[in-house]
Formats: structure tokens, C-alpha cells, sequence
């Protein structure tokens, strides 16, 4: 018969069976009836000569079926029947696994993304990123286009290198200029990362040597948006930076490059002939190199090869070229995620003790369930039953809550995945790729099966173990069995407690981090602030002073808006966009030699827009125009460093490369430019009404980008559209960037922290409540144990308060031992966050005392509830139950 007929016909078969073997035996029954036998006795004889009629029926169906199955079956619907009996344990259960497995899932969908998900391209192991060594600065990701030229020739047996390099363009669109990345690259950096477009062809070796060849790749993303997914854009052209390009083809939806730079939306051949004429060390010459080694080729025979070259190129090296003396070959997925994996670490830690803690109190809460299951198990081994069969039930029930502990927990990594899914992105490379895929699927998979095995196994091997006739004989009660189980429940309680410590330390001291960073004195506020990029097409206003012709008229239609208190324009905002701008300060008197400076452009409303305060001085007025004299704002940080303290106002200062003179006319309060978390630098502001086409910083400062500060009196996010629109009207060449609160920014500049100090905080609640719920939940079978012997306690003359002292010294003694383990713990694996912290340190005092205290509240205010259970126990009822 087929094996499938067997299986799902199993039910009609035996029927069968049993229907023949009754005709069988009435048959008998009436010959003998037939024979002059009294029919009992007829039937007691058939009987005995068929034999034992279920044995025969348990023996057919195993010649018809798989036996396995059928026992598999049996112990599936018996741990069902007494998972329902007990719905509140089951819930418990179900709901500590879904914590345990869901986090560990959702930490598993990120780290497999991040780190174990190969790059989207072909053979990506293949692909290697050169990158150049010095000893003076570390490491140069930037390598000049003459060098690179050179590799290629080294390593033209071994290796295919290409490069590219991304800088910000303005591209046309019907619904006006775009800010955009193009990437600029040599013509065979799609074949060498294996990609082809979907629509059309990728560049040609010509089209990178002439330097004329005007064609652009798009993306995915760039064509459905500004193009309408037209499958006709082939040959169009579009207008990039003011020239005209023709469109080639168009990139699949998956492919980033750079990867780093998720914003790339079109590609265009370099100019090879260009490069050639310039100097090829010059800073805007540099390219980022990615090289895929040939099959028959080895890394360490091409990285030979590559640092032989550089050793040459660095040999010729001119005194003031910033040219590497070595490279290193790095694989080019771990070049992208190595400054995450820190940080994932510590993650994969967190989650690990999560999932650690949920075992040890599933196993806890399995073995307390397991002494009133004691009787059951000796009646099931009298009858029969072997230790591996009890052992398998038992194993089979813990499988059946993990695998409903994972479906719950499927829905919690889902939740997780979605409540970090912002700052994920904001603080991870290649966080795009983050999804529940089939990998994640069969992590799943395999954590339930794990798990379920882990907080089974005690139980079921203890289940095993039980003496069947010293068991019956004490109606379920085995004293040395309880003693054995009470100490490995305490020991279980102790392990959640420990790793709970680590984990509310953690957070902790995330905690405190956060606090520094939030009160750190920015020197400016945050508050009704939106900031956006501004980028003027240089083509369109060559040889036009930019402030009459395109920022005043700005400034004068947005401070027009209904809503808007102030506004102003900087080269350089500060927290939004730490981009840094640099230039020559010459010695004049005040300072020993040359120095280097942070310079802005700024127009006259900006101390006032960011609230900035001055030290000394003034800051730009109206009156500082072009015909007056150049005035120049510096900060505390250039009076402390370059003037050692004394006073600023008055001093002259030349800077630029062609040199440009001003006089110092006010000090401004520090602020922090880059990042929240760092100290301020020298800084000078220049006002950006007096910068004329002459000026050798005008082009840098106000002739390519400006920020847009702009304070609302009301609520800045509602006033972004209202202000986007005002800008097109006023001036639709202006390629507008993306708009963002001065909160969002500064809340944006602490994002590692941030992410680390949320996802570790969440987890230590989730240690807490899971780590509380155990001891309440071992307090309270221990009461429901002692029942008698605290009716006896009582009955001897014990009162209710000293039944509370017993119940809840068991308690402090158990959490006295695992907050001590824990702090010892935490002490040691506190140096894992050492990279994150800030304003705090890795032992900091008040977060080892604070956190054991939260944890010593939480868990007596649990013990309450069974120290009073046991408190209010009728000594009379207690021993009458006995």
C-alpha cells in the first residue's frame, strides 16, 4: 500500500482490523456455543485462544505503519491535553519565550544583514578594498588617480581595479532643481563589481578617455521618481550641472555604489584628460579604488604587488604631498562594516543574556511544575513506561511551548525591527538590506529547536530519574527530590539575577551617557530651529555677485513668511552638517607661524537665529556691506589657542590662499560644530554681505552651498513645506536639500549612542520583568510546598509577621547572592561599552548602587505577594489538607 494511504488512512484500517478480528472471534464463540459449551465459557475459550487482542492490533499497525509516528503523535496530543489544564503557566511560558526568541531574531536579521549577508554583487568575496597607509595621519581612503593608474599596471595579471569618486551635482527636474550624488568613475566599475544595468548599457573604455562623452547611468530609484519609470529614457537627455547629458541606462533597484553612500543617483564616466592636465596629488583628484582579484590570483600576491608600487610612488614623493607609503588590502564588505561591529557586539551580548535569562526561568518554572506532575510520572513508569519514553514526553512538551514561544516572538522582532527601524538606518552600514528573508527564517527554526532542548532538558532528565516505588509509597512526595530540585531552581534564579545585573548596568550606564550628551552646553539652541542645504548652480550665476543676485532676495522672501521669526544663511551650520571647511591663517605678531582655522560665511541673523552669545565685540550688522571695512567674528577656542587669552578685538588677521585681511571685531561663545560629543575648534566668521567674486574664499564659502537657518514661532516641522515652496517660487535654479529640525539634527549626532542606549535598555527592562516574574513565581510554589509546615509553624505559635520574615529572607538571601555575582560580572564586561560612553566611566559608583537598588524594590515588592499568601494560611485547613 502507499506509505501516504497508510498514514492518513491509519483510522479506517485499524476499524477495519478491529471489525475483523470481532467477526473472527464471534464466529468461534458460536461454534462452540454450537458444540454444547454455555456461552461465558464459549466466550472465556475464544478469548483465551485468539489472545490478547490490543497486543495484535499494536503489532498490525506496526507492520502497516511507522510506530514512531504514531507514539510521536500520541505524546504531541498528551502534552497538549496538560498544557491546557494549566492555561496561566502556558501563558507565562509562552510570553518569556517570545521575549527571548523574538529579540534574539530581530538581533539576528540585523547582524546577518550587516555582517554575514554577502554584498549585492557578483562573487563579492572577490572584491577588495586598497587602502593607503601613512604613518603620520593613519589610514588615506582617498588615493590619487596617478596612483591608482600605477596599481593597475602592477597588478594587471592578478587583479581589476576601478574607482569612483561621489561629489553633490544639480539635477533638472520638471518639478525644479535637484540636489544630487553623482558619482564620477572609470568605465569598467561595473564590470568589476559584476553588475549591468536593466535598461541599457554601462560605460565604455572611450567614454572615460576622451573626457567628452556627456552620458549618465540612473538609478532605480531616481528614474521611477523624476522619470516616471518611462522604459523610453534611453537616449533622452537630461541636464546635469548645466550640461547635457544622454542617458544610457538605468541601475537595478539593489545596486548602491558607493555603499556607504545610499544616496548615489547617477553615474558618469570620469574625465581621464582632464585629470591628466591637473596636478595629480591636488586634494580633487582623489578617487575611492575597489579591486577584484582574478580566480587564479591569491590576496597576498596582490597586496605584494601593491605595496612594491607604493613603496616606489612614496619614494618620489614631493615634501608637502600627503601620498601614502603603503597600502593594505582590506576585503570590501569588512571595510564597510568594521566600525559596526562594536557596536553590534555589544548587541549580540545583550541579546545573548536575554535569551539566557529567559531559559533559565522557563527551565525554573518547568521543575516547579514537574513535583506535582511527581505522582503521574511513577504511576506512567509502574505501568511501563521507560526512562526514554518520559524523557521524550517531556521534551516534547518543551518543544511545543518554544515552537508557540516562537510565533510569538516572530510578531516581537517584527516590533523591534520597526521601533529602531529609523535609527537602524541612521547608525549601521547597509541597514537597508535588514528584512525577515529565509536565513532569518531558519535562524528561527533553529532557535526554537535549541531553546526548546536548553529549559527541557533539566526537567526531562530529572523526570527520569524518579524513584517509582519510594514515590508511590509517599503519594508523590520524594523529600531528597524536592531538596535536589529546590536547589536547582535556586541555582536557576541566581543565574537570571546575575545576568540581569549586567544587562541593567549596561543600561545604566547608557543611561548616564545619554544624560552627559543631552546636557552637554551646545553654546546654541535647538528649539523652533529648521535647517536645510541650499546649492546655487554656479553655471547659471558665473560672474554675478551671488548676495544681490540670489541670497538677499532669499533671506527677504523667507523672513516675509507668516510663522517666521528669523532667518540666516551659513557656509556651515553647526550638528546638521559637519562638513569641514579649513583655510591659512598667517602669522601677524600674535602667533608663532602659520595656523589653520575653521572658516564660515554667515549673514548678520544668525547669532540670533541659533542664539549664539558673544564673549566680546559685536557680531555683523547691516551696515557691514562691501563697501566698508572687512570685519571678521572669532570663536573662544581661536582666542585660547592662537592669541593664548589676551584680548582679540582689533586684531588683524590674513588668511586664504591668496591672502585677504580683516580685523577681528568679536568673540563668540563656543559652540560644537561637529558633534555633540565633541570639543569645540578655532573658528572664524567671515560676513558673507562683504565676500566679493575677488575674494579667493568666495567661491568656497558662498558660491556653491549655503545652510538655511530659519526660527518659527511656530511648529517648525509644520512650516517645512510652506518654506520649501517659498523657496522654489523665489528661485527655482536653487537645488533644495533635506530639511530637518535642529533637535532631529542634534538628536541625529548622538545616534550610536542613542541606538545603543534604547535597544540595551529595552533589554534590561525585559531582564528585570522576566527576572521579577521568577522569583515570584519560585517564592510562590514554595509557599504552595510548605503549606503544612507553615501550619504547623503557625500552629506551634509562630505570628503572621515572622511567616513574612521567612518567606522574604529567602528572597533577600537569593537576591544577595545574584546581585553580587552580577556586580562582578558587570565589572568585567562593562569594558564591551567603553567605546560608546561619554561624561561617565565604565565603574561609575552611582549606576553599580542605583541598579542593584531598582532590582532589590522590583523583586521584594514581588516577594510581598506569596510572603502574604503564606502569611494568611489557615493552620487548621493547612494540616486538616494533609
Amino acid at each position: 500500500m502507499n506509505p501516504l494511504k497508510r498514514m492518513f488512512g491509519r483510522r479506517r484500517m485499524t476499524d477495519d482490523l478491529s471489525e475483523e478480528m470481532h467477526q473472527h472471534l464471534e464466529e468461534k464463540i458460536e461454534a462452540l456455543v454450537a458444540s454444547g459449551m454455555p456461552r461465558e465459557e464459549a466466550i472465556h475459550a475464544s478469548r483465551r485462544a485468539f489472545g490478547n487482542a490490543t497486543l495484535i492490533e499494536e503489532r498490525s499497525r506496526e507492520v502497516w505503519m511507522w510506530p514512531w509516528i504514531e507514539s510521536i503523535y500520541a505524546d504531541i496530543k498528551f502534552a497538549l491535553r496538560q498544557l491546557r489544564k494549566s492555561p496561566g503557566f502556558t501563558a507565562t511560558v509562552i510570553a518569556t519565550l517570545a521575549l527571548g526568541i523574538g529579540t534574539a531574531t530581530a538581533m539576528f536579521a540585523i547582524v546577518y544583514a550587516v555582517l554575514l549577508e554577502p554584498l549585492p554583487f557578483r562573487h563579492s568575496k572577490q572584491l577588495y578594498q586598497p587602502v593607503g597607509i601613512d604613518a603620520k595621519p593613519g589610514e588615506l581612503f582617498g588615493m590619487p588617480y596617478a596612483d591608482i593608474q600605477q596599481w593597475r599596471e602592477a597588478t594587471r595579471n592578478t587583479a581589476e581595479i576601478a574607482f569612483s569618486g561621489g561629489s553633490l551635482s544639480i539635477l533638472d527636474t520638471p518639478e525644479g532643481a535637484e540636489l544630487i550624488l553623482d558619482v564620477e568613475s572609470s568605465s569598467n566599475l561595473l564590470s568589476v563589481l559584476g553588475v549591468q544595468p536593466i535598461l541599457g548599457r554601462s560605460f565604455l573604455a572611450h567614454e572615460e578617455e576622451n573626457g567628452d562623452s556627456h552620458v549618465v547611468l540612473l538609478s532605480y530609484a531616481l528614474w521611477r521618481r523624476a522619470f516616471s519609470a518611462d522604459r523610453n529614457i534611453l537616449g533622452r537627455t537630461v541636464h546635469l550641472n548645466g550640461a547635457t547629458y544622454t542617458v544610457i541606462g538605468v541601475m537595478p533597484p539593489q545596486f548602491l555604489f558607493p555603499v556607504y553612500e545610499n544616496r548615489a543617483e547617477v553615474w558618469t564616466p570620469l574625465k581621464q584628460s582632464k585629470l591628466l592636465r591637473e596636478n595629480v596629488h591636488d586634494s580633487y583628484g582623489f578617487y575611492d579604488p575597489v579591486l577584484r582579484i582574478k580566480p587564479d590570483s591569491l590576496p597576498a600576491t596582490v597586496q605584494a604587488e601593491l605595496s612594491s608600487v607604493q613603496a616606489h610612488i612614496a619614494h618620489a614623493k614631493q615634501p608637502d604631498d600627503e601620498i601614502a607609503s603603503d597600502v593594505r588590502l582590506i576585503g570590501l564588505h569588512d571595510f564597510l562594516v568594521e566600525d559596526a561591529r562594536p557596536a553590534l557586539t555589544a548587541l549580540e551580548i545583550a541579546v545573548i543574556l536575554i535569551w539566557l535569562i529567559a531559559c533559565c526561568n522557563v527551565a525554573g518554572l518547568l521543575l516547579a511544575r514537574l513535583a506535582s506532575r511527581r505522582a503521574e510520572i511513577a504511576v506512567r513508569g509502574a505501568l511501563g513506561a521507560g526512562r526514554q519514553r518520559i524523557v521524550r514526553q517531556f521534551l516534547t512538551e518543551s518543544l511545543l511551548l518554544s515552537c508557540a514561544g516562537a510565533m510569538a516572538g516572530l510578531g516581537v522582532a517584527i516590533a523591534m525591527l520597526q521601533l529602531f527601524q529609523r535609527m537602524i538606518l541612521k547608525s549601521l552600514p547597509l541597514s537597508q538590506n535588514i528584512h525577515l528573508n529565509w536565513a532569518v527564517f531558519a535562524a528561527l527554526i533553529g532557535f526554537t529547536l535549541f531553546t526548546g532542548f536548553v529549559f527541557g532538558v533539566f526537567p526531562a532528565s530529572i523526570a527520569a530519574k524518579t524513584a517509582i516505588e519510594e514515590t508511590l509509597k509517599q503519594g508523590g512526595h520524594n523529600s531528597s527530590g524536592d531538596r535536589a530540585q529546590s536547589r536547582l531552581r535556586n541555582l536557576l534564579l541566581v543565574s537570571e539575577i546575575a545576568l540581569s545585573i549586567v544587562l541593567l548596568v549596561g543600561a545604566g550606564l547608557m543611561m548616564r551617557t545619554m544624560y552627559a550628551l543631552r546636557h552637554v552646553p551646545l553654546g546654541f539652541r535647538t528649539d523652533h530651529i529648521v535647517l536645510t542645504t541650499l546649492t546655487i548652480p554656479d553655471y547659471i550665476y558665473k560672474n554675478r555677485n551671488l548676495n544681490a543676485a540670489a541670497w538677499g532676495l532669499l533671506l527677504e522672501r523667507v523672513r516675509r513668511l507668516p510663522g517666521v521669526q528669523r532667518a540666516a544663511l551659513s557656509t556651515i551650520l553647526p550638528i546638521a552638517h559637519p562638513v569641514d571647511l579649513l583655510t591659512l591663517v598667517y602669522a601677524t605678531g600674535w602667533t608663532k607661524g602659520n595656523v589653520t582655522a575653521a572658516v564660515r560665511a554667515a549673514s548678520p541673523e544668525l547669532m540670533h537665529v541659533l542664539g549664539i552669545q558673544m564673549r566680546a565685540g559685536r557680531f555683523f550688522t547691516a551696515q557691514d556691506t562691501a563697501d566698508s571695512m572687512p570685519v571678521a567674528v572669532v570663536n573662544q577656542a581661536f582666542v585660547d589657542r592662537y592669541l593664548g587669552g589676551r584680548d582679540a578685538l582689533g586684531e588683524q588677521i590674513r588668511f586664504g590662499r591668496v591672502p585677504s585681511k580683516a580685523m577681528i571685531i568679536g568673540v563668540l561663545d563656543d559652540i560644537h560644530q561637529d558633534a555633540v560629543a565633541e570639543v569645540s575648534r578655532p573658528e572664524f566668521y567671515l560676513c558673507m554681505n562683504q565676500l566679493q567674486p575677488s575674494n579667493s574664499l568666495y567661491l568656497p564659502l558662498i558660491g556653491r552651498f549655503m545652510e538655511l537657518a530659519v526660527r518659527t514661532q511656530t511648529s517648525p516641522d509644520a512650516m517645512i513645506p510652506e518654506l520649501r515652496h517659498a523657496i522654489r517660487q523665489e528661485n527655482p535654479n536653487l537645488a533644495i536639500g533635506y530639511f530637518v529640525t535642529m533637535n532631529q539634527a542634534v538628536e541625529d549626532s548622538i545616534g550610536s549612542q542613542r541606538l545603543a542606549a534604547r535597544v540595551i535598555a529595552v533589554f534590561a527592562a525585559l531582564a528585570l520583568l522576566i527576572s521579577v516574574v521568577g522569583l515570584y513565581g519560585l517564592l510562590s510554589y514554595s509557599v504552595a510546598q510548605r503549606t503544612q509546615e507553615i501550619g504547623v509553624r503557625m500552629a506551634l505559635g509562630a505570628d503572621r509577621v515572622q511567616v513574612m520574615r521567612m518567606v522574604l529572607r529567602q528572597a533577600f538571601a537569593l537576591l544577595s547572592i545574584g546581585i553580587a555575582v552580577g556586580l562582578a560580572l558587570a565589572l568585567w564586561s562593562s569594558q564591551l561599552l567603553h567605546g560608546f560612553l561619554y561624561g561617565t566611566k565604565q565603574y561609575d559608583l552611582w549606576t553599580m548602587v542605583f541598579v542593584p537598588a531598582v532590582l532589590l524594590a522590583f523583586s521584594i515588592v514581588a516577594a510581598l505577594i506569596p510572603a502574604r499568601r503564606a502569611a494568611s494560611i489557615d493552620p487548621m485547613q493547612a494540616l486538616r489538607a494533609e
